[in-house]
C-alpha cells in the first residue's frame, strides 16, 4: 500500500498544517498522496469534506484527518469508490480514529508492510417521502433519529417492515441504528450493543410511554418505515429527523422515512488487532 488520498476537515483552522505534516511523513516513507480540502463553507454547512472525483484512480486508501465527524463523512462521501478509510485524529473526539498525528508514522509502516485488516460496516439508505415522492435521500453511518421538539407533546410513531405494520410507539422519538452506531444514542436509550460487522438494523424507542418497550433487531435487507401520527387530541407533533447528528429536518404531517441497508459498505482500515469483544470487555470492567 503506497498510494493515499488525504481528506482534511477544512472547518478546522489547522487542517492545512496537519495535512502537510501527514504528506511529509508519507513522502519520507516513499508513498504518494493527494490532499483534498473542500472549501470551508462546504465543510461547515454542508457536511462535505471531499469529492470522489478529486481522488486519483490509483489511490489504495484514504486518510481522514480530523475527528469522528470527519471520518464518518469521509466514509459516506467516498462510499462509491469502495476504498478503505483510516482515521488520524486531531479533533476533539476520536472513537472511530485509531491514532493521533504522533502515532501516524508507525501506523503507516504497518500499512506499507500489509499488517492491517479491513472491516466492512453497513450503512443505511434513508429516504424522506411525502405524497409518494422522495424529497430527501441520505446515508447514515451511525443512526437515523426521529425526535419530537421539546415543547411538543408525546408523539405517536407507526413502524412498518417491508410494508407490513409492526407497531405504534408512544415515545419521545425513535432510533434506527446501524451496528456501528449501536454504542451511541441507541445504547443510551437502552438498546443493545452488537458487533459492528453485523448485517442488522436496530429499532429503539426513546423514552417510550409503555412498560414493555424493547429494541427490535432486523436484518439489514428489509425496509423500515416510520410515520408520525396525530395525538389523541388530533394534533400532529413537531418531529425532526436527524442523520448522524447533522442538522434536523422537519418531518411534515403525512411524510414518512424509509430506511434499508445500503448496497455498498464502508471499508475501515484497522491496524489495532484488538477485537471488538476485547475492547468491549475492557470498557465494561
Amino acid at each position: 500500500m503506497k498510494n493515499f488520498a488525504i481528506v482534511a476537515n477544512s472547518a478546522k483552522g489547522n487542517s492545512r498544517q496537519c495535512a502537510d505534516q501527514v504528506a511529509a511523513i508519507l513522502e519520507k516513507n516513499g508513498c504518494r498522496c493527494t490532499a483534498s480540502l473542500i472549501a470551508e463553507e462546504d465543510a461547515r454547512y454542508h457536511y462535505r469534506f471531499t469529492d470522489p472525483s478529486l481522488v486519483p484512480k490509483d489511490t489504495e486508501a484514504v486518510l481522514s484527518l480530523g475527528g469522528d465527524g470527519t471520518f464518518i463523512h469521509s466514509c459516506k462521501d467516498l462510499i462509491s469508490l469502495q476504498l478503505p478509510v483510516f482515521g488520524v485524529n486531531y479533533g476533539t473526539l476520536g472513537y472511530m480514529t485509531e491514532v493521533g498525528l504522533d502515532g501516524f508514522e508507525d501506523a503507516l509502516k504497518s500499512m506499507i508492510s500489509g499488517n492491517y485488516e479491513i472491516e466492512e460496516r453497513i450503512l443505511l439508505n434513508c429516504d424522506i417521502v411525502f405524497d409518494g415522492n422522495v424529497i430527501k435521500r441520505s446515508l447514515a453511518f451511525n443512526d437515523i433519529v426521529l425526535q419530537r421538539a421539546l415543547d411538543s407533546g408525546i408523539a405517536q410513531y407507526d413502524v412498518s417492515v417491508d410494508g407490513h405494520y409492526l407497531n405504534t410507539y408512544s415515545a419521545d422519538g425513535m432510533i434506527l441504528s446501524t451496528p456501528t452506531g449501536s454504542t451511541g444514542y441507541n445504547l443510551s436509550a437502552g438498546g443493545p450493543v452488537v458487533l459492528p460487522i453485523s448485517k442488522i438494523m436496530l429499532v429503539t424507542p426513546i423514552c417510550a410511554h409503555t412498560l414493555n418497550s424493547r429494541t427490535i433487531v432486523l436484518p439489514s435487507d428489509v425496509s423500515i418505515g416510520i410515520k408520525g401520527q396525530a395525538n389523541s387530541r388530533g394534533k400532529y407533533p413537531e418531529i425532526y429527523v436527524t442523520i448522524d447528528g447533522e442538522k434536523g429536518i422537519r418531518l411534515e404531517e403525512g411524510a414518512s422515512i424509509h430506511a434499508t441497508g445500503a448496497s455498498e459498505t464502508a471499508k475501515i482500515l484497522k491496524i489495532n488487532k484488538m477485537s471488538f469483544i476485547e475492547q468491549l470487555g475492557k470498557k465494561m470492567r
